[in-house]
């Protein structure tokens, strides 16, 4: 058996004292010489509890003084002082990568795992993972991001990200040019390692101090705006969240766009009374780090308030995953569709208000999704960084295709071809590239030219 660390990650990491039912056990592997009372003294907040490990353990003794063989017992969260409390994976998509500490090698991380302090979890491309701390509170690893949990004393516990970007709530995170200190308990924020170690932290809900690596400035970060940090610089005074960035995913991780990418797909004829299911998901997005959608599906309107077995269909799809509702496999009939967000903490959103459809028998899928053409010529990636204040942005569209360019129409020749040239602002600055169909499905692109004088 391995030994277990002096020090795991804990739950006190984050502000709060939910408590936990005696059912949330951990895990702790008996030393050489332990004993069930030299075991209470370690890990217990109150060693006089340490007939509480009897519950939940078969030990050949009940006696605190006799040495126990190696063995691990199962000992209730709730009695773990804070700063020996494991955090969880509740969640891995793909290949997720662990690393004990003091440990070189990295290994296959298991759903369900408990993490300790120093440890270190990886994400690879299209993969990402999610942490859940006693509490409650979670953490989520965006795909190729690398991380430390840390807690080398019980005052002073923190993520350490390396590289990619963590979505967290009140868990304080330490980057290489920054430290972010959530300021209450509903925030909600992103820190993202950039390519030159500066870090950006945008905040979806609540407030957070940014500090550069040596907490000479504070800056606070409010609901709506974001900051960077260079390194070996002072964090810049907040800015709003350019709206591209809050209504798409690929500003928040490299999984897909989620609604960009998401197609609907229902029966001909079947097209919801007010509004298709595409533009719904589309308004519940704003605003949101997405990680999934939850579809409903119910003959009556009244169904969803009633018990689950009422409805005839029901699923969770990634957001990089297309919204097929032909799974649902639906009779000739009138359905009603809702839809919710789940963002990458785990938490749902509100349901969208029910929308009604009408399949037929005879008829034929369509896609709600974009039918046409939309491309980029320049720039061809969706980052890239220039010195000069003007940029000219080409492309080309389907014909007969609307171009958007951040709301405003360009004009395209017979070929589709069109351009436009925009002027920038020192800093990054964000561009939604944007075509309509016949159905008015859209499709959008978006892109982020840097400025630097």
């Amino acid at each position: 058996m391995k030994r277990i660390s002096a020090f795991v990650i804990a739950a006190a990491l984050f502000a709060g004292g939910a408590r936990a039912q005696e059912s949330q056990l951990q895990e702790v592997t008996v030393r050489p010489g332990d004993t069930l009372w030299s075991l209470s003294q370690r890990y217990l907040k109150d060693p006089k509890k340490w007939n509480s490990i009897l519950r939940y353990n078969h030990l050949p003794t009940s006696d605190p003084t006799v040495a126990l063989p190696g063995m691990t017992l199962k000992v209730p969260i709730s009695l773990i002082k804070d700063d020996l409390r494991a955090a969880t994976l509740v969640l891995a998509k793909s290949k997720v990568l662990f690393r004990k500490k003091n440990n070189a090698a990295w290994k296959n991380a298991q759903l369900k795992m408990q993490l300790f302090n120093g440890d270190s979890l990886r994400t690879q491309s299209k993969s990402w993972a999610r942490v859940k701390f006693f509490g409650g509170s979670v953490l989520s690893l965006d795909p190729d991001s690398m991380a430390i949990l840390k807690a080398p004393r019980p005052d002073d516990r923190f993520l350490e990200l390396k590289r990619g970007a963590v979505h967290a709530t009140v868990a304080r995170v330490v980057t290489p040019s920054a430290r972010v200190i959530p300021k209450r308990k509903d925030t909600k924020y992103t820190a993202r390692v950039l390519d030159d170690l500066s870090t950006r932290v945008q905040v979806f809900n609540g407030a957070a101090d940014v500090q550069d690596s040596k907490g000479r400035k504070t800056v606070e970060v409010t609901a709506g705006y974001y900051t960077d940090v260079k390194l070996d610089s002072l964090p810049v005074s907040p800015v709003k969240i350019p709206n591209i960035e809050l209504a798409q995913r690929t500003e928040i991780s490299d999984l897909g766009t989620g609604v960009g990418e998401s197609v609907v797909k229902v029966q001909r004829g079947g097209v919801p009374a007010s509004g298709s299911i595409a533009a719904e998901i589309q308004a519940l997005s704003v605003g949101i780090p997405v990680a999934a959608y939850q579809v409903q599906i119910a003959r009556r309107r009244s169904d969803f308030a009633r018990a689950a077995s009422k409805l005839v269909f029901e699923k969770e799809f990634d957001s990089y995953e297309p919204i097929d509702l032909r799974q649902a496999n639906l009779r000739d009939g009138e359905y009603w569709v809702r839809v919710a967000i789940i963002d990458l903490l785990g938490e749902k959103g509100k349901w969208s208000t029910p929308k009604s459809y009408r399949t037929g028998e005879e008829e034929q899928f369509e896609s709600l999704a974009f039918s046409g053409t939309l491309e980029m010529i320049r720039p061809e990636e969706e980052s890239v960084t220039v010195g000069v204040p003007r940029y000219r942005m080409t492309g080309r569209v389907g014909k007969g295709l609307k171009v958007l360019i951040n709301g405003e129409n360009v004009a395209s020749d017979e070929d589709g071809y069109w351009s436009k040239e925009v002027l920038l602002k020192p800093g990054p600055n964000g561009f939604r590239i944007e075509a309509t169909d016949v159905r008015g499905n859209d499709k959008v692109l978006i892109r982020r030219i840097t400025f630097k004088p």
